[in-house]
């Protein structure tokens, strides 16, 4: 039986996971790319110099185990500096502390703009969701089918390719792709940290496949498969779902509920500060 978590323990969960699972992906990148990660107190630091975008410039797990001190978000503040990188985000656990840790933020023109949204579920029970694509279970022989999915889904620089290549067959990774017949069109992995737990990640569908259940097809073999390797609990993300008001643009996000659907909760939404850019658009 799986006991419930506290918000404390759910935080940690959610956070350090996608942590490891970020800093293995980061170890994995070909040395040309210039892929860094940093410790700071509980913190990981994931610094791209070659790739000025927030996604791979970002802070995971800040004041979590210990209180963070503003000596702290300097010591990162300079890494991102000291590399030229502009586009960064620092993204925050509703359970990090100080609560003196947002004015913090904001006294270094760090400042909200949007969430993701962090969740978890046990890894029992299984679920099935049906799509007419067949899913399976790849090695490094599909690796440039998987990077090419991705790069394209994703619409990430083929520069790209050879990391997500690389990762395929490495050490706690397992990777999947959805065929149309005999073309590749999604792809998604897992990852099972040190600790047992799996992370679900670098899930994407071409756009000429969405719509057609993959990605829920591909989350439920996951799910199993994590279950099957021992893990307890399993992890993923997405940006925030925010309903349509009046007067205000709606993002919907077809991901989020899918992660509902095969039984994933939500404990919070994390919010993302970016640095405040003058003269050049994030």
């Amino acid at each position: 039986m799986t006991i419930p978590l506290t918000p404390q323990d759910a935080a940690r969960l959610v956070e350090f996971t996608e942590a490891e699972a970020y800093v293995d992906l980061f170890r994995a990148a070909p040395v040309h790319l210039g892929f860094q990660t940093l410790s700071v107190q509980s913190a990981s630091v994931l610094v791209s110099p070659g790739l000025d975008i927030p996604l791979f410039n970002r802070v995971l797990g800040l004041g979590l185990l210990e209180p963070a001190t503003e000596q702290s978000i300097d010591l990162i503040l300079d890494q991102f500096h000291q590399h030229r990188v502009r586009n960064f985000f620092f993204q925050i656990s509703l359970s990090s502390q100080p609560p003196a840790l947002a004015a913090w933020l904001e006294a270094r023109q760090l400042t909200p703009r949007d969430n993701w949204a962090k969740v978890y579920r046990p890894a029992h029970p299984p679920v099935t969701t049906p799509t007419d694509l067949r899913i399976g279970r790849i090695s490094i022989e599909h690796a440039e089918e998987f990077a090419r999915v991705g790069c394209t889904a994703f619409e990430m620089p083929d520069m790209l390719r050879p990391w997500l290549e690389a990762a395929v067959g490495r050490p706690g990774w397992h990777h999947f792709l959805a065929w149309d017949a005999a073309l590749p069109v999604a792809c998604a992995a897992l990852y099972v940290t040190t600790h047992r737990v799996g992370w679900l990640g670098v899930a994407a569908t071409l756009p000429s496949h969405r719509r057609r259940g993959a990605q829920g097809a591909l989350m439920a073999q996951r799910i199993h498969l994590g279950a099957a390797l021992g893990c307890e609990w399993l992890v993923t993300e997405t940006g925030e779902d925010t309903p349509q008001h009046r007067f205000e643009r709606q993002h919907p996000n077809p991901s989020y509920h899918n992660m509902l659907r095969t039984g994933f909760q939500l404990p919070y939404q994390r919010p993302n500060y970016f640095q405040q850019q003058s003269n050049q658009a994030l």
